[in-house]
């Protein structure tokens, strides 16, 4: 039986099977951090790879904040 890991865009066989899977060369994490799946590298630099990828961080995507920040409009 065999018990590579497989590519979720390919189904490439990565060529060897590493537990913890967080481990694995093809394990990938949204921009988040969330495990996705397994993607090679060719499938995760191209539109294989269905989600966000950037680790840019807005702060009004986390929800309220406790404090006023004077900067924004509607808290004039």
């Amino acid at each position: 039986m065999n018990e590579n890991l497989i590519c979720r865009g390919c189904k490439a066989d990565s060529g060897y099977h590493v537990r913890p899977i967080k481990h694995h060369e093809w394990a990938r994490n949204d921009a988040y951090g969330i495990f996705t799946g397994i993607y090679c590298h060719n499938c995760y630099s191209s539109d294989k790879y269905p989600y966000k990828k950037d680790r840019y961080y807005d702060p009004m995507d986390a929800g309220e904040r406790l404090e006023p920040d004077d900067s924004l409009p509607w808290e004039y």
